[in-house]
């Protein structure tokens, strides 16, 4: 429902109790490794107007209509709270030569934004990497979810598109290693069905 047009920019915070038989931590770990998943780096702005970002590997889309994302982030991560005090998160999925800044990201370095060119989005203000960007997602949060260790923040779009390397892959993560995404390639004439 919008007011006056807009899209209200109150969130709904839920917790989730997860219930249940508990799995080995470890297995689940060596499981998850084997989900092929984007790299992205989620930004946003603290209270003060300083960037703040994450490496997020658990993010996608949740609906077409209206438009709108989803993120997992470590409930102990800093930059958990800059996305609620800017009420939104840009979510940039990283080119596929980035890793470096991938790990920068991922890591408690107070000086991520010195490493990364950024300019503001201009939905939001919130910090596009631009230059590092094959796409990025602009979303308002709308809802956040607590379920164990972390939260599902959910995002309606304000604005999407390419980054400044259009001629680039995704950066991918697959067993604790990166990679580049490539295209199947095979001979039409050995897939089943095709004469």
């Amino acid at each position: 429902m919008t007011v006056d047009g807009r899209i209200p920019t109150a969130t709904m915070t839920s917790v989730i109790p997860l219930l249940g038989p508990v799995a080995d931590a470890h297995a689940f770990r060596e499981t998850m490794g084997s989900f092929p998943t984007p790299v992205a780096v989620v930004t946003a702005l603290d209270s003060d107007g300083i960037p703040r970002g994450l490496t997020c590997s658990a993010v996608c889309s949740v609906s077409m209509d209206p438009p709108s994302m989803l993120v997992c982030v470590n409930r102990r991560n800093g930059s958990l709270d800059a996305i609620r005090q800017s009420g939104g998160f840009v979510i940039n999925l990283l080119c596929e030569d980035r890793q470096q800044l991938s790990d920068i990201f991922a890591s408690a370095s107070p000086q991520k934004f010195a490493h990364a060119d950024w300019k503001p989005s201009p939905a939001s203000g919130l910090p596009l990497l631009h230059s590092d960007a094959l796409a990025f997602v602009d979303c308002r949060l709308q809802a956040e979810l607590v379920a164990g260790s972390h939260a599902i923040l959910i995002g309606t779009v304000r604005s999407s598109g390419g980054g400044s390397t259009p001629e680039s892959g995704p950066l991918v993560y697959y067993d604790r290693n990166y990679g580049r995404w490539a295209p199947a390639t095979s001979d039409d004439d050995e897939l089943p069905g095709r004469s």
